[in-house]
Parts: C-alpha cells; structure tokens; sequence
C-alpha cells in the first residue's frame, strides 16, 4: 500500500510538471526565430548528407532593388517537404537582407530585419511553395537564397542554395542634413492596398529633439476640407494651417514632439500570381473575398463587395523639415503645437453633440478621464477620427470590426514615436485573423494628418476615405455600422507588440451619426477565469490532498456515521464541480456561444472542454461505486483516481493558456509555476511520511495483548482499534501548510486577473518594472 502511494504522487509530480513544461522539440508551425542562423531544425536528430531531392530556384538572375521577384521551393519527383525554411544572403557578407511576401505561410524576422524569411505555417505536404521577395532599394551585391527541408520530423537537409542573384542599387544614398527641402508627389489610388505583415516603421529611441513637418501646398492646390458635416449638411471651412517652416520651443505643457502629413501612400501595380493572392493593388482587383453575415443582432448586414479601378491623380507640394533642439527657458508653443494642444484639451467637449466618441475604462468620456479614446465625425472629405491614449513610446490604436472579435478589422494606429529622424504617426494596418498587419501603404485612404506626444499622451487626428477596400473587405463608413476597438499596448523594432490593454463596443455605431459607443463588459469573462483558478488550483487541489493521505487520521471525531476526510473531500469536490460547470457557463454567454478554435485559443478551448467533461462525470461514478469490500472496488478506486487526477492537471494546464487571452502580464505564469512547485513538495513529503507511517503500522500489528488474543473469536484476526495511524500530527501540520500556501497563491491569481497591473503598482503589490 504504501509503495502504491509512493508510485501514485511521483507519478502525478511528473504529469503537473509535463503539462507546463516548455515546448516540444519539434515545430509543426513553424520554425522559431532561434533557427534564424543556423537555419537547422531542432528535432534533436543530425542533418542528412545525402544530396536534397529539393530545389531553390529565383525567377530572374539579376534585379533592380526595391521590385519584387519570385522565388520558388519545389521538391523532386515521387518526394514531398512538412516543412521548410527559406532566406536571402548576402553573398559577400553572409547578411540576411530584403523582404519576402506571403499569404499562405509564416514570417520570420531575423537580425533584427522585417520579415526576412520564410517558415511553413503548419505540417501539410507540400511539393511546390512559390514566395515574393523584394530586395532593399539600396542594396547592390550578390543574393544567394539558402534554405532547409524537412521531410519528416527525422530527415531533413540544411543548407540548401540557389544560383546568385545580382541586385543593382535603385535608390542613390543620401545624406541626413539637418534642414532639408524636398519636392515630393504624391499619388491617390482608389484600389485595395497590400497587406505587409511588416511596419517598416523605424523606431529607434528618439534623442529629445523636436520634429516638426509642414507641408506647404503650392498655389491652385486646394487642402482637404476637414470642415464638419451638419445632420441638414450645412458645412463651414476650418482656418488653414500656417504654410511656414516651425521652430519648436519647450512649453510647461510638455509638448515633445509634432508632425503633420497630408499625403497618402504610393500605389503600385503588378500582374497576379495563379498560386498565390497578389500583395499590391492591380488594375484588374482580383475577386474580394466573402465576409460571414450578421454575428450578432446588431451586426451587419452585409459589406459591399465591389470591383476598382485605380485612378491616378498627382499633385506637387514642397516639404520642409527642420529638426533642432529644444530651447530652454522658451514657453512659447508654436502654432501647431498650440492648435493640438487645444484640441486635445478640449477632446470630451462635443462627444455625443456633435461627434461620437468610445473610451476605456467604461463611461469615461462622461468623468473625462479616458486611459484611451477615439472620436469620430463626418466631414466633407470622410471622416475626421481622433486617437489618444497615455503612452509617449508605444501606439494607441481604433479598428473597425462587424464584430466583437479580432479578425477582418481595418485598424488604424497613432504611433507614440517612429524614431529619432521622425515624431509621431499615423499608419493603417489590418488585423488578419489574430495577428495585425501593417499595409505596404502605410497611409492609404488617411489625410490631413496631425500627431503629437502631449503631457504624457500621444494624440493623433487625421481624415479617413469614406469607403475603403483592404484584403478584398470594402470599408463603406457611409453606409456600414461598426463595434469600436481601442488597444494600446508598446512597439518593438518588428512592429507592434500584443495589447496591454483593450475595449470593444458592445453594439455597432454608425459613423455618420453622433451615436456613443458603449464598452462591452468583461464581468463575465472575468467571473470565468475567478471560477476556474478557484475550481483547479484551491479547491480541486486541497480535495485531493484529503483524500490521498487523511483517510487514517481524525478516527475519533467522525460526524453523522461519516469520517472528516470525507467530509471535507465531498466539500471541496463539490465546490470544484459547482464552479467549473459556472465558469463554462459564464463563457458561453459571454461569446454568444460556442466559437470556431483559431491558433491562439484553441489550446486553452480543448483543454478547457475535456477537464470540465471529467470533472462533470466524476461524482455520478462515485454515486455507483461498490461496496469498500467488492471485489472489483479496486477498478473503481482506480478509475476515481485517474478521472479526477486528469481533470485536474488538465485545468490547470488550460489556466496556463488562459492567462494570455485575458491580457494578464507574463510574470503571472511564475506564480502558477510556484503553485505547482508547492503541490508537488507536498505531496512528496506526504507520500514519504504515508509510507514511514505504514511500516510503522505493519510492525506494530504484529504484537496484540494477551486479553485481546483471548477474547476474541478469531484470535489470528486482531481486532480494529479507532485511532489514528501513525504520523497523524505530521499529516495535520503538512495540511495546515498546504492550505495557507494555496488559498495565498489563490489569492494572489485572482488579484491578478481582477485588477489591472497599473493599479497594481500604483498599490505597491508590484515593486519591479
């Protein structure tokens, strides 16, 4: 018996400990980013030496930088690859350079670069994979492409090459002076943009010189018209903005830095691939693809589905950047500066009038104490939306969705800094599926731009196209109603970085109107994730410790007929299954339902659905159970312990997956590391003191007293004192440790997950950055 139990909490030590352990060996999704050198699977097995029965063959030998090429992966004949990875290398430097477009398969970003090789997305055969590359417009020298196959999880060849390449320089390389003027053109199209998974944003730290971009608009150029739109139509022009070069000056109002732009994106045009969905706009829009119905009962009905032609118009404006240092002792702002910093100031006062607006925390445009915000209004040449959100490094972004889930979303993003040549930005991006993807132009459909960091915030505003296509998705701001995202959250040098934080409305808004959105609540979604922890990590954890080594112990003070193990087992058990079952419940409504698994939640869904399957089952196997003296009691006793063993490992495991969709900080997954440390010691301990205290039972049943021998009708069979087995008090001590350390590592999660990680600092929980 004793061995039993030895064996039995080894065995659960080694199961907790799998289930949050790291990732496996292999990658079926994809090679890591770690791989980015050696491009050498980690499969833990030697690369062939053989020759690869595969092929990396570029379309042309030579090219001009900044003009893409194809480039194809292509296995021998009777052969297949799982997986792959692919980059282009200086061949003098070995460097890897340029940018590989893809619709079907995953990115990497190597040295630092942007999306500069290439991965499968998952274990698929494949004979045949055909990509995009575009080489740097200032890069000249020789390109080898070098890549390796995986055929299966054991055979694989590293090392791959093509034929050179040979890139000439297109772009002549320019000095930085500190004053500039330059003539630019700028070029509208009404066709859909390419999506680039890449920003190719520089975000370098920016040194605390002020920029300021004015843009002057030559004569018989008129600007957009940023007036407002009354309900009758009526519309009045706004004052212009000054047309001569800035010099900035410090202020007590902090205003760091500056910039406006007025122009859009460039649009480019390229014949469409048979395989692969073309990555910039063409002159004949490849078929847009089809967009669900209505998901809610607020949704939408529909989104035009229409086929562009790009038109071309180009105009001539003179641009003057002037980049200096901030003065001291000057407290006079310039007009720009000025101007934003009245609007800002005055951002709430027409929310509602004559502007609709949507803030985080909840109701925060009324208390005007707004962690992030957008407002939106029509005017004559779109619609005006202003961004702002407490951040002076990362970005504060609004998305258009039909509905309350990220995919499909037209996101449009103020960016704190973009580097220390630049100030703040806005960019548009699209979230595909769960990642967001910047487009290649950056400010497709967006006018008028103006973006400033003021008092600790970063504040853009800028006029959006009416109706824009991105992803073959028509955008009809006229026509279509829209849930409202915000999220702020920080940049890093491939991009933007997940969301701290975020809100979506809980109905649509139609743009055009003054409509308030209203934040979707997030109590239940919450209560979940409370119920769980409290169901998997306190109350499932302290009934299986009773259970497991308290069956010997508090003999003597049995209650109706019934031991106190039992008691306190059935307590918490029952408390398991009532939360557990609560907690699916609470989701399901809180999702409207059951929802398709994408990649990033549906480790957390299975995991979720299988342990409260188990766990709903457990106490009907209990109510059939056989006597304790039945023959086949041993098979129940080992299907109780199985069944509820593997509905508890696996909620804690789906708990682990949780944490992320929840927004909770990483350092979070420590604390259940610390628990799972802690249960495991106890248990330890516990299964050492259970079997010292089982040798000491045994030697001592083998020494009865002479009355007992003699008054007993089966003297070779000694008659059962009720008192405890051995080691009771070292039980006892060990269980008042295990509860204090599980209802504290209880505590602390649920703190966690009800309250914000600002709040938490500002309380003096979190003393680290």
């Amino acid at each position: 018996m004793g061995r039993r139990r030895l064996v039995t909490g080894a065995a659960v030590t080694a199961l907790l400990l799998a289930c949050l352990s790291g990732t496996a060996s292999g990658f079926s999704q994809g090679a890591p980013d770690t791989t980015c050198n050696s491009i050498e699977p980690l499969h833990g097995v030697s690369r062939q030496t053989t020759p690869a029965p595969y092929t990396i063959t570029p379309s042309v030998v030579e090219i001009e930088g900044g003009k893409q090429m194809e480039v194809t992966l292509e296995a021998g004949q009777g052969v297949s690859f799982k997986g792959f990875l692919v980059q282009g290398r200086s061949a003098e430097t070995q460097d890897v350079v340029g940018t590989f477009f893809t619709a079907d398969h995953k990115y990497l970003n190597c040295n630092n670069g942007m999306n500069n090789a290439v991965t499968h997305r998952g274990p698929t055969r494949k004979s045949k994979v055909i990509l995009k590359w575009e080489p740097p417009s200032d890069f000249s020298g020789d390109v080898v492409f070098t890549g390796s196959f995986v055929q299966e999880r054991t055979v694989f060849w590293v090392g791959v090459t093509s034929e050179k390449v040979t890139v000439k320089r297109s772009a002549p390389e320019l000095p930085a002076p500190e004053t500039t003027t330059t003539t630019t053109t700028t070029t509208t199209t009404t066709a859909a943009p390419a999506v680039s998974p890449a920003s190719e944003i520089d975000l370098k730290e920016n040194a605390g010189d002020v920029v300021i971009n004015v843009v002057e608009a030559p004569s018989g150029v008129l600007e957009n018209d940023t007036s407002e739109v009354t309900p009758e139509g009526d519309s009045s022009p706004s004052s212009p903005s000054p047309t001569s070069p800035i010099t900035p000056v410090s202020t007590p109002s902090e205003v760091s830095t500056v910039s406006s732009d007025s122009s859009v994106g460039e649009g480019e045009e390229e014949e469409e691939e048979a395989e692969e969905p073309p990555l910039l706009p063409e002159t004949t829009t490849p078929k847009p693809k089809s967009r669900p119905g209505p998901k809610r009962k607020f949704g939408l009905l529909g989104r035009r589905r229409t086929t562009t032609t790009t038109t071309t118009t180009t105009t001539t404006s003179t641009s003057t950047t002037t980049t200096t240092s901030r003065p001291k002792g000057e407290d006079k702002l310039s007009p720009k500066a000025a101007s934003l910093e009245r609007d800002l100031i005055n951002i709430y006062d027409d929310c509602g009038s004559s502007k609709g607006c949507f803030g985080f925390p909840a109701e925060c445009e009324t208390n005007k104490k707004c962690t992030m915000l957008v407002t939106y209004s029509k005017v004559s040449s779109g619609y005006k939306f202003e961004i702002v959100g407490s951040t002076t490094t990362g970005y504060v972004a609004a998305g258009l969705s039909d509905d309350e889930k990220m995919g499909d979303d037209s996101v449009m993003v103020c960016l704190a800094s973009t580097g220390a040549d630049s100030g703040p930005d806005v960019v548009m991006a699209f979230n595909n599926g769960r990642s967001n993807e910047m487009l290649v132009e950056k400010k497709y459909g967006l006018s008028d731009i103006q973006a400033a960091v003021v008092n600790g915030q970063a504040y853009c505003t800028f006029v959006r196209d009416a109706s824009t296509e991105i992803s073959g998705i028509v955008f009809d701001l006229d026509k279509d109603r829209f849930h409202l995202m915000v999220a702020t959250g920080p940049v890093n040098p491939n991009g933007l970085s997940y969301h701290d934080k975020r809100t979506v409305s809980s109905g649509t808004v139609a743009l055009d109107s003054f409509e308030t959105a209203e934040s979707r609540s997030d109590l239940f979604r919450t209560l979940h994730a409370c119920f769980m922890v409290g169901a998997w990590i306190c109350a499932a954890s302290c009934g299986i410790m009773v259970a497991r080594y308290f069956k010997k112990t508090w003999l003597k003070s049995r209650s109706c007929g019934i031991d106190q193990w039992f008691h306190l087992h059935r307590f918490f058990m029952g408390l398991t299954w009532s939360l557990a079952i609560a907690g699916v419940v609470l989701i399901l409504y809180y999702l409207n339902g059951w929802k398709d698994l994408d990649s990033r939640n549906k480790e957390h869904a299975i995991l979720g659905v299988v342990s409260t399957g188990l766990c709903f089952i457990q106490p009907f196997m209990a109510l059939c159970r056989c006597s304790p003296t039945h023959k086949r009691r041993p098979v129940f006793n080992w299907l109780h312990w199985f069944v509820g063993n593997s509905a508890q490992i696996l909620g804690i495991a789906a708990i682990y997956f949780g944490f992320g969709l929840i927004g909770a900080p990483t350092w979070v997954v420590f604390i259940l590391i610390i628990f799972v440390a802690f249960h495991c010691l106890i248990h330890l301990l516990l299964s050492i003191g259970q079997c010292i205290s089982d040798s000491r039972a045994e030697s001592s049943s083998n020494v009865y007293p002479m009355k007992e021998l003699n008054g007993s009708r089966t003297p070779l069979q000694p008659s059962e004192k009720n008192t405890d087995a051995p080691g009771a008090g070292f039980r006892k001590v060990m269980l008042f440790f295990y509860f204090l350390g599980n209802f504290l590592i209880t505590a602390a999660l649920l703190l966690v997950i009800t309250v914000d990680e600002k709040t938490l600092k500002e309380w003096g929980v979190i003393f680290w950055e």
